[in-house]
């Protein structure tokens, strides 16, 4: 049987209704975050995760098992396609995010962002980067989990920009381990691009684009943790070498770009 290539007017609606109370009620949960034990913190921060992945319909599928979390705090890398990434990411691996400013100024959802413990940086600025370097060694001094991705914008999600070295360099600094995340999207069983981030496309019709699909699948992939022991050597930008290869293959490896690259 063929799937539907949209969700109803009435399915997209009620996703949008329950969007908003899922925003409401998770505003008022994050402002008292900052106060909360660093576990307890964590587990609200997967609970707000999983509730809004229950909301859009989104099916996480894990290929493979995460590493030991007895070794977190973790720097955590992943490529970047949607405002999805950040949620599923923090249902496993809660922490702050670093992000680009123009995100503190999203309605709503900027709020939400920022009160999570997210580090806002202007990419534009290299003035930028050893402060947020210092904050991001010190959050992973005091065992908390940060994340960020090092292409620094968003792609279509079918191969990967190139990475930025910087900020792995606070995971050498405070001596943690970091962690690579694959994240591919299908729509249908196929890999789509549907709820890409990327271009000149604004938050709400990304937000629409996103509720009209039937139902989303995510598929992640998990590597095995880089800069441990056996990888100290590395500089940063050895680190950010072997993140990009581990995310870039996975990308790459059921993408239809593949014909054209090869």
């Amino acid at each position: 049987m063929k799937s539907k290539q949209y969700s109803s007017f009435v399915t997209r609606c009620w996703r949008l209704i329950n969007l908003i109370c899922w925003l409401v009620h998770t505003l008022w949960r994050v402002r008292w975050l900052k106060n909360k034990p660093l576990t307890q913190r964590n587990q609200e921060l997967s609970a707000i995760s999983d509730g809004f992945l229950r909301v859009l319909n989104v099916q996480v599928k894990l290929n493979n098992a995460l590493p030991v979390n007895a070794s977190m705090p973790w720097l955590t890398v992943a490529n970047h396609v949607s405002i999805i990434d950040m949620f599923v990411m923090m249902k496993y691996i809660p922490g702050g995010f670093i992000a680009t400013k123009n995100i503190r100024k999203w309605p709503v959802l900027g709020n939400l962002i920022a009160n999570v413990g997210t580090v806002f940086i202007n990419r534009n600025s290299r003035q930028d980067v050893a402060p947020v370097s210092q904050a991001i060694e010190k959050a992973l001094r005091q065992h908390k989990n940060v994340l960020f991705f090092p292409e620094a914008y968003t792609s279509s999600g079918m191969n990967v920009l190139p990475f930025k070295a910087a900020l792995f360099q606070a995971a050498i600094d405070a001596h943690v381990p970091v962690e690579c995340v694959v994240l591919r999207y299908y729509d249908a069983k196929k890999r789509t691009d549907k709820v890409s981030f990327s271009g000149e496309i604004s938050l709400l019709k990304s937000i629409w684009q996103i509720i009209s699909i039937p139902q989303i699948v995510v598929e992640v992939d998990f590597s095995p943790l880089l800069n441990s022991e056996k990888t100290l050597q590395f500089d940063r930008y050895q680190l950010k070498d072997k993140a990009e290869e581990f995310i870039r293959a996975k990308v790459l490896s059921d993408s239809p770009l593949m014909d054209q690259i090869q």
